[in-house]
């Protein structure tokens, strides 16, 4: 299972949350509770460490996503940690999300920290950037 489902990007050897910015950079933002051997260059916007940086630099870039089913429904899993997924309830059954103690409504969606144990038919997929970049931008 991946530790989080959303774009991420390795520079220096650490990784970072990622996203595009232009056709050659990427943003780079620091994922809270990590400590960086490399932080130089980074600005501060609220709690948010940024920074821009070419894509050729990068050692990877990449999102994964994350899908389970819990209770025979399907879940986007967002986020893992300490045995935990953090899930977003694919499925339509407003019903059962309440029966089942989701929280949210039917209207923003429902959601649920559930045990990694009981997640089944676990799908990671891989979207690799940084190979797309270097196959349009070969030479």
């Amino acid at each position: 299972m991946t530790q989080y489902s959303q774009e991420m990007a390795e520079y220096r050897g650490e990784t970072y949350f990622a996203g595009a910015e232009g056709p050659d950079h990427v943003w780079l933002r620091k994922v809270p509770g990590v400590d960086y051997a490399h932080a130089e260059g980074f600005q501060t916007y609220g709690n948010r460490e940024l920074k821009t940086v070419a894509v050729a630099d990068l050692d990877a870039w990449y999102l994964d996503r994350c899908t389970a089913t819990w209770r025979g429904q399907l879940f986007n899993v967002v986020r893992t940690e300490n045995g935990k997924a953090e899930a977003g309830y694919a499925g339509g059954e407003y019903v059962w999300a309440q029966q089942n103690g989701l929280e949210g409504d039917q209207y923003n969606g429902y959601r649920a920290t559930l045990d990694e144990s009981e997640l089944h038919d676990v799908q990671v997929d891989r979207t690799d950037f940084l190979v797309r970049w270097k196959e349009k931008n070969a030479g």
